[in-house]
């Protein structure tokens, strides 16, 4: 937003979680292009680490082994039966459900952007 807004247009909070978001990619790209260089060169570590880490997903999409292979990945599909026996102790929620979802707020006309309050709950326990 600082990008496409300018830094005149937007509020401090902004541009200090822009910033804060800019050195995390950086200290993900160094740290992911150390990890790669093991296996591939310095130049291809580094674009391989880019395309990991630019936003092109997010953080929960799953990347097949097609694409690995396509980013010079060495991916292999052979495990060991007993990683799946262990697998196994550890099933994972059913169903394909969105990690994000988009829920349309009512924006109600006035200066105050502020949540408007809890009602008070007349069942509860005072505690007096």
């Amino acid at each position: 937003m600082v990008e496409i807004k300018g830094a005149q247009h937007v509020g401090d909070e902004l541009l200090i979680l822009a910033d804060m978001a800019q050195k995390a990619r950086v200290q993900v790209v160094t740290f992911v292009a150390q990890v790669l260089s093991k296996h591939m060169d310095q130049k291809r570590s580094v674009q391989v680490a880019s395309v990991l880490s630019e936003g092109r997903w997010t953080h929960d999409f799953p990347i097949t082994v097609q694409a690995a292979q396509g980013l010079g990945l060495k991916v292999s599909t052979d495990m060991p039966r007993s990683v799946y026996e262990l697998m196994d102790l550890y099933p994972q929620g059913g169903g394909i459900r969105p990690s994000v979802w988009y829920v349309p707020l009512k924006r109600m006309p006035g200066p105050s952007a502020a949540p408007a309050p809890r009602p008070e709950n007349k069942g509860a326990a005072s505690g007096s």
